[in-house]
C-alpha cells in the first residue's frame, strides 16, 4: 500500500477539497523540497500550469488563501470519484499578461521586439538613440544587427575625454586611432553607450560628424565612409539625473534632434527564452522590477538575474539562498522586507513563497 510521502517527482496526485468528498483535479508533483520545519510537494496543475505547495506527510495545502478551507492532495486510488465542474476564470484571476511562446526567427534565435525597427533605421542611415534601463540587451541587439548588415561593430562607453573620440598624436608623432575613427573611416556601426553620462564637448563633436559627414581628426580632415552608422544609448531620455541614474546629464535639443529615439525595455520573449519558458520566474522578476520602480528602490532585476536563478536552481541550490545572493544582493534587510509580489497561484509560484521565507529569515 503506497503512502503519500513515498511519492516521487512526476507522480500524479488527486486534488481534493477540504471536505474530502469532492475531487477537484489531477495534478503532477513537480518537485520536492526538504525544509527545516516541513517537507513540501511542489505540485503543478496539468491543465493550466498553476502551482501549489502541499505538506508531504499530511497532504494539506500550505499556500491556501484561507487555511481553514485548504484543499489537500491524496493518492489517486483513494480519492473520491466525483469531480468538481470546471469554472470559468474571472478576469481578476488572469495573471499572465503575455503570450508565453517566444517569437523566434528562422535561425531559432529569439530577438528583441524592437530589433526590426532599429535595423530599418540603421539601414536608412538614420542615427538611433536607444533609451532603456541597464541590462536590457542593447549591446547584444546592436551586435546582431551589425552582423546582419555585414558591418563591423565598434563600441565606446561613457566618454569623459575628447581624445576618446578624436584620437591623439603622441610625442613620437604617431596617431592613435579610436573606435570612432575606425568606424568613420572604414565603415561600420559605431555604438556610443551611456551618451547621457558623457561630457557635453563629446556630444558637440558627434553632432558635427553626423551633420557634416566629415570630421577634423588630429591627423587631418576625413570624409565619412558611406557605411558609417551611429547608434547611441542612454538610461534616460536626455532629461538628466533621476533617483536610479544619478550621474546622468541633460542632453541639449540639438543632440536629440540628430537621432530617432526608441524605447528599449526588457523584452518578455527574451526573458521567457532565457528562463526556458518558466512563466513563474518571469512573472516574479517583472513584478520585482515594477515594485522597485514604483517605490523608488535602487535595484536592477535584469536578464542576468533570470539567468542566474535558472542556473542555480538547476544546480540544486535552495531557492531562498538564490534570492539572497543573486536577486536581492546589496539590499539591506528593511528594503528586502518591503518587496511584495502577486500571491496568486498562477503568478509567481514557488518564488513567491521563497521570498516570504527570505523575508522572515533576514
Amino acid at each position: 500500500m503506497r503512502k503519500l510521502n513515498e511519492l516521487q517527482v512526476g507522480d500524479e496526485v488527486a486534488l481534493v477539497n477540504f471536505t474530502g468528498k469532492l475531487r477537484i483535479d489531477t495534478l503532477k508533483i513537480d518537485s520536492i523540497e526538504i525544509g527545516d520545519s516541513v517537507d513540501l510537494f511542489f505540485v503543478v496543475n496539468l491543465k493550466n500550469g498553476a502551482e501549489g505547495h502541499f505538506d508531504v506527510n499530511t497532504g494539506k495545502q500550505l499556500n491556501a488563501a484561507e487555511p481553514k478551507y485548504a484543499n489537500f492532495i491524496m493518492l489517486p486510488e483513494y480519492a473520491p470519484d466525483k469531480v468538481a465542474p470546471t469554472k470559468r476564470k474571472s478576469k481578476r484571476e488572469k495573471t499572465i499578461d503575455f503570450d508565453p511562446t517566444p517569437v523566434q526567427t528562422q535561425d531559432g534565435i529569439v530577438k528583441h521586439s524592437k530589433h526590426s525597427t532599429i535595423l530599418t533605421c540603421i539601414k536608412a542611415d538614420i542615427p538611433v538613440y536607444l533609451v532603456g534601463e541597464a541590462g536590457t540587451g542593447k549591446n547584444f541587439t546592436l551586435q546582431s544587427i551589425a552582423e546582419e548588415l555585414n558591418l563591423q561593430f565598434y563600441f565606446t562607453n561613457s566618454v569623459q575625454q575628447e581624445f576618446k573620440i578624436t584620437g591623439f598624436i603622441d610625442a613620437g608623432g604617431t596617431y592613435h586611432e579610436t573606435e570612432f575613427y575606425k568606424a568613420f573611416t572604414n565603415g561600420g556601426l559605431f555604438f556610443l553607450d551611456e551618451i547621457d553620462a558623457s561630457i557635453p564637448e563629446v556630444l558637440v563633436l558627434l553632432n558635427a560628424a553626423i551633420a557634416n559627414r566629415y570630421f577634423e581628426f588630429p591627423n587631418g580632415r576625413i570624409d565619412a565612409h558611406p557605411d558609417f552608422r551611429v547608434v547611441a544609448a542612454g538610461n534616460t531620455c536626455g532629461s538628466g539625473a533621476d533617483e536610479l541614474y544619478t550621474g546622468r546629464l541633460v542632453l541639449d535639443s540639438a543632440t536629440l534632434d540628430r537621432f530617432v529615439v526608441i524605447e528599449f525595455d526588457y523584452d518578455k520573449n527574451i526573458e521567457l527564452s532565457l528562463s526556458h519558458n518558466n512563466e513563474h520566474l518571469v512573472n516574479f522578476v517583472r513584478q520585482l522590477r515594477k515594485f522597485s520602480k514604483e517605490h523608488g528602490i535602487r535595484a536592477t532585476f535584469s536578464y542576468r538575474c533570470i539567468m542566474s536563478i535558472s542556473k542555480l536552481e538547476s544546480a540544486g541550490m535552495p531557492l531562498k539562498t538564490i534570492l539572497e545572493i543573486a536577486v536581492f544582493k546589496g539590499l539591506d534587510k528593511d528594503t528586502i522586507k518591503m518587496f511584495k509580489t502577486d500571491y496568486s497561484l498562477g503568478s509567481c509560484g514557488r518564488y513567491y513563497y521563497a521570498l516570504e521565507e527570505l523575508q522572515k529569515a533576514v
